[in-house]
């Protein structure tokens, strides 16, 4: 985590570098997955799982007033995706009996 002289810096949304860090870590893993899942694609699903505790368990959640909630974890999203070094979150969508990635704008 990124400290400054009176401790974790924290972005403009008010969320610390860390843990967008880890948010930006979740998006290019779970699109790299849906845009082409490898044959045996576990040790990347398992990443993506450990990298989900990491950032739902993050010591930020308990020192916000509203904690963490779906509404929080996407407004984090959000952030990470404009932040530097960030990307959007595809889409999956099931079309001909087969899912698929698409970009936000496509959807």
């Amino acid at each position: 985590m990124s400290t400054g002289r009176d401790g974790p810096r924290a972005s403009a949304a008010g969320f610390p570098d860390d843990l967008v860090a880890l948010q930006q870590h979740w998006t290019r893993l779970f699109n790299r997955l849906a845009a082409s899942p490898p044959a045996d694609g576990h040790a990347m699903r398992m990443e993506l799982l450990r990298t989900s505790l990491r950032i739902d368990s993050h010591p930020h959640w308990a020192a916000t007033v509203g904690g963490w909630s779906r509404t929080a974890r996407r407004e984090l999203q959000t952030h990470a995706a404009a932040a530097p070094g960030g990307e959007a979150l595809l889409l999956t969508r099931y079309v001909d009996g087969r899912i698929v990635a698409v970009p936000p704008e496509q959807s």
